[in-house]
């Protein structure tokens, strides 16, 4: 949410910009709004439909029960508002859902036939890697279920999978970069036993790799792993400003900001990772308190995630 919310700010912005107009994420949650293309200003505190949707996968994973897809686009659905940046392809699935009825999970392929490989599946995945922690089969599972109904195309799926993975890895304490990367390599290869193509992610692992170990700054490896909506782009570099920085919040959201281009969702993801390998002591109160959202407040999403890593815990995980 943090991410989210810094990011929302700057989105779309070159980094140069940023860098020149700002001497810190701090300047940039000073702002009280922004102005907006086509809405007019957006009020800096607030989180964009990353966050959002996010945010109903935790309450479609809190119950525990069987999961499917149309329960997730049904909550998908009650969430939506519009004014949060949803993209043009969520948008007339959600706003086409009700209209749908039996026919629901050809939606995914209503813009994009061949499905969509933005990073839209991956920005939410997080409270897949909360709570299915302990299970990495499950997670897998359940990353493909909540990324097909409305990002179908495969490199939509896998990034989804290795963002969930990725959060698991860092709950469970595994962040040092050979290991985290050997690891999320496993993962991938789940997807390569199905038949899919995984040379593009492989290709980011190793890039990650060889940047991590000659010390390669994100604002450099950003020209080599891309900054924008694909899922292929905006997972390795969530992932490199994560592993860059793993002792630090501020240093790992910061470098995904300043990269410029897609900043809310790298932001986000960047975010997720670092805050579940450190905990929530680490994210900078000051920062918490630029949240402006009158429902969902920090202490809310607190508990949801506590609520979820709980019931992780207990390994109570049913497949549908």
């Amino acid at each position: 949410m943090v991410g989210d919310v810094i990011g929302a700010a700057v989105e779309a912005e070159s980094p140069g910009y940023i860098r020149k107009t700002f001497q810190s994420l701090d300047d940039i949650l000073a702002l009280k709004s922004v102005p907006e293309l086509i809405t007019g200003e957006w009020e800096v505190g607030r989180f964009t439909d990353d966050t959002q949707m996010t945010l109903a996968v935790a309450e479609w994973l809190a119950p525990g029960d069987a999961l499917n897809g149309k329960a997730l686009l049904t909550r998908f659905v009650q969430r939506y508002e519009p004014w949060r940046h949803y993209g043009p392809g969520t948008r007339l699935i959600l706003e086409s859902f009700h209209g749908a009825r039996d026919n629901w999970q050809a939606l995914a392929t209503a813009m994009f036939p061949q499905g969509s490989y933005g990073n839209g599946s991956a920005m939410r995945a997080a409270p897949i890697g909360l709570f299915l922690h302990n299970d990495m089969l499950a997670l897998l599972e359940i990353a493909r279920t909540s990324s097909v109904v409305t990002h179908s195309h495969q490199l939509a799926i896998q990034g989804a999978g290795l963002q969930a993975t990725a959060v698991a890895l860092a709950i469970r304490g595994v962040y040092e970069p050979t290991q985290f990367l050997r690891l999320l390599s496993v993962a991938l290869a789940h997807f390569a036993e199905l038949g899919e193509d995984t040379s593009v992610y492989k290709t980011a692992i190793a890039r990650i790799s060889a940047g991590i170990s000659k010390r390669v700054p994100p604002s450099k490896m950003v020209q080599l792993l891309g900054n924008g909506i694909k899922a292929q782009e905006a997972v390795p570099t969530a992932i490199y400003c994560f592993l860059a920085a793993p002792n630090s919040f501020e240093k790992a959201v910061e470098s995904a900001i300043l990269l410029g281009g897609d900043t809310d969702t790298i932001g986000c993801m960047t975010g997720a990772l670092s805050g579940a390998a450190l905990g929530e002591n680490e994210i900078p109160e000051r920062w918490l308190r630029r949240v402006t959202e009158p429902e969902f407040t920090p202490d809310k999403v607190r508990q949801l995630a506590l609520d979820l890593f709980r019931k992780g815990q207990k390994r109570n995980f049913k497949g549908s």
